[in-house]
């Protein structure tokens, strides 16, 4: 739980931090940790953002969306995600649900050992981060790319 709150507390500061116009997108790209596995966080308030793996999940995204609500905050937030995965499983199987639009600001959070078949070794989450980061900025120049860490 802790770890949920250190990712959740970083998110919050770091994009609210940002002013959000009418309609800002926010697409969170992450793992069990995004979506808070193991908690009651998992499915809170799924309605009030878009799975775009239709698995009904709320997460830590679902908590930013109520709090940029309460902030009074214009995020429409999406979400992304797999369990036990890094970037390199999103960009390998998920880049045409993630193409579908560009986003003003995306929010990534990779494996939490950095590599799950060479642990602590920060290759992997470096050489995909840069990847991604021109993927997106493909989508859209101006994307503000984040990148969380547990």
């Amino acid at each position: 739980m802790k770890t949920l709150f250190t990712l959740f507390t970083t998110v919050v500061v770091t994009v609210s931090s940002l002013a959000a116009s009418a309609e800002t997108s926010l697409l969170f790209i992450g793992n069990s940790f995004t979506y808070a596995y193991g908690s009651a966080a998992k499915f809170y308030r799924a309605d009030s953002v878009t799975d775009l793996n239709n698995e009904g999940i709320g997460g830590v995204p679902a908590l930013f969306k109520s709090f940029a609500d309460q902030a009074g905050l214009d995020y429409d937030v999406y979400l992304e995600t797999r369990g036990g995965s890094g970037l390199d499983f999103h960009l390998e199987n998920k880049l045409g649900v993630i193409g579908r639009r560009p986003w003003d600001r995306v929010v990534m959070h990779g494996f939490s050992t950095l590599d799950s078949s060479n642990p602590n070794n920060p290759a992997v989450l470096i050489d995909t981060t840069a990847q991604m980061s021109d993927f997106l900025q493909g989508l859209n120049p101006d994307v503000e790319v984040f990148l969380t860490a547990t």
